[in-house]
């Protein structure tokens, strides 16, 4: 899809009072010698409750989010966490960090560091495509994230966002993971050590 810019502000990460957005959660935790190789799978989702008041050059939305092991289970508060939205930005506050999450307007090939304002190590973030993706029953224009992409015979670290247009964040990968040297076998086969993060969009509400 040939889309060099979108000039609608946060079209892909739009902030109303009281939308929200909940997914699956799969945690996979691998390390061969001791023989763990655990899933943990639950749901989580997150609510705009209010915009919070302040004197600055920039929103600030108080973001609610609950927890439940499946759909059996009531939602119950899990912690509270902030967006920024700045004129050309949209930050969020995970856990008292502050990330850049999007610049805007959406542009393809844009470059910027993630955790600028915060004490992490620089994070090269790339918006690297605009193409159609099937979110929920319907079909949606998807901005794909990256923030890092790098591998070898023996390690694999990919991490990536997916907002998808008039919704938000719908999915979200981070795999960071030690291999056995083989290069004839696929990576998911020879995983020896690491983590694996999968959060994939299952309804939202605006």
């Amino acid at each position: 899809m040939n889309i060099s810019e979108y000039n609608f502000k946060n079209i892909y990460f739009p902030i109303h009072i009281g939308s929200w957005i909940s997914y699956q959660i799969e945690s996979i935790n691998i390390d061969t010698q001791i023989d763990v190789n655990d899933t943990v799978s639950y749901q989580i989702k997150e609510l705009i409750e209010s915009e919070l008041q302040n004197f600055t050059n920039f929103n600030t939305y108080r973001v609610e989010r609950y927890y439940r092991k499946d759909s059996t289970e009531e939602w119950e508060i899990l912690n509270v966490w902030e967006l920024r939205e700045y004129d050309k930005r949209i930050h969020k506050i995970e856990e008292n960090v502050e990330y850049i999450r999007l610049l805007t307007p959406v542009k393809l090939h844009q470059n910027w560091d993630g955790n600028l304002y915060n004490y992490q190590e620089q994070e090269n973030c790339e918006l690297r495509k605009i193409e159609f993706t099937n979110i929920g029953q319907k079909m949606s224009e998807t901005a794909f994230v990256t923030h890092y992409d790098f591998s070898s015979l023996i390690d694999k670290h990919f991490s990536e966002e997916q907002y998808a247009k008039n919704i938000g964040l719908v999915n979200k990968t981070i795999i960071d993971v030690d291999l056995n040297i083989d290069p004839n076998t696929p990576w998911e086969n020879k995983i020896t050590k690491g983590e694996i993060y999968y959060q994939t969009y299952l309804d939202s509400y605006e």
